[in-house]
C-alpha cells in the first residue's frame, strides 16, 4: 500500500472551515493515534496465529491510510490542508507526511509478510514495531496543531461576526434617520405628502426589525 505526499492547496479560507468541520478534523486526526496502536497490535497477534487477527489488521490499516488522505487531501465536506500551519505540520521540517507514509509501507509489508508466512515476517514486525512510538509523537503533534487552528478560527470568526454586526447597526442608524427625517418632510407636504408618509412608515418598520434581529444575533453569538 503507498500514499502520496503531495502539498496541496487549500481550497478554502480560514473563514470558510465551520466549527463541525473542524471538529471532525481534531476527531479524525486524534483518531490516527489509536489506529496506528491497534495495527501494531492486531499485527503482533496475527504473527502469534491469533484467529482474525490480519483481517483486523488489514481493515484497521486501510482505514488509517484513507484518513490521512482525507486529513491532507480533503474530501466529503473536509477541506484538506487549508491552512500554513497545517501544510507546516505535515510537510514542514519534521517531514510528518513523509513519515506516515513509511509507517503506511512498513505495516502493508510486515502484513503480506504474515501473511504468507515468510520468514522475513518476524524482522518486518520488529521494523513496524519499533515505528509506532515515534509516530505516535508526530500524530500527537498534528492533533495539537488542528486544535491550535481550531481556537485560532473561532476567534477570526468571531472578529468577523462583531464586524458584520457593527456595519448593520450602522445601516440600521442611517435608515432610521432617513425614515424620521422623511416623516417630517411628509407631515410639512400635507395631502401631496401622504404617499410619502406611507413609504417612510415602512421603512421604519423596516429599520425596527433589523434592529431586532441584530439584537437577536448578538445575543446568540455571545451565548455562543
Amino acid at each position: 500500500m503507498s500514499i502520496t505526499t503531495e502539498r496541496v492547496q487549500a481550497p478554502l479560507s480560514d473563514a470558510d472551515v465551520s466549527s463541525e468541520v473542524l471538529s471532525s478534523l481534531i476527531n479524525m486526526a486524534g483518531r490516527q493515534r489509536m489506529l496506528s496502536q491497534r495495527i501494531v497490535l492486531k499485527a503482533i497477534l496475527a504473527f502469534q496465529q491469533f484467529d482474525g487477527a490480519l483481517a483486523i489488521a488489514r481493515d484497521t490499516l486501510n482505514t488509517f491510510a484513507d484518513s490521512h488522505t482525507a486529513l491532507t487531501r480533503g474530501r466529503d465536506g473536509l477541506p484538506g490542508l487549508f491552512s500554513p500551519a497545517l501544510r507546516d505540520a505535515f510537510h514542514g521540517s519534521g517531514q510528518v507526511a513523509a513519515k506516515i507514509a513509511e509507517f503506511i509501507a512498513l505495516a502493508s509489508t510486515a502484513l503480506e509478510a504474515i501473511g504468507r508466512a515468510s520468514p522475513r515476517a518476524d524482522d518486518a514486525l520488529k521494523a513496524l514495531v519499533d515505528s509506532v512510538d515515534p509516530l505516535l509523537t508526530h500524530l500527537h503533534g498534528v492533533t495539537a496543531v488542528y486544535e491550535q487552528e481550531s481556537r485560532r478560527i473561532a476567534r477570526l470568526q468571531k472578529k468577523e461576526q462583531q464586524q458584520l454586526i457593527e456595519r448593520i447597526k450602522a445601516i440600521a442608524k442611517e435608515a432610521h434617520i432617513v425614515s424620521f427625517n422623511g416623516q417630517i418632510v411628509a407631515s410639512r407636504a400635507h395631502v401631496t405628502g401622504r404617499e410619502f408618509a406611507v413609504v417612510a412608515g415602512v421603512m421604519t418598520t423596516i429599520t425596527k426589525e433589523l434592529e431586532a434581529v441584530v439584537s437577536a444575533f448578538v445575543k446568540k453569538t455571545s451565548a455562543g
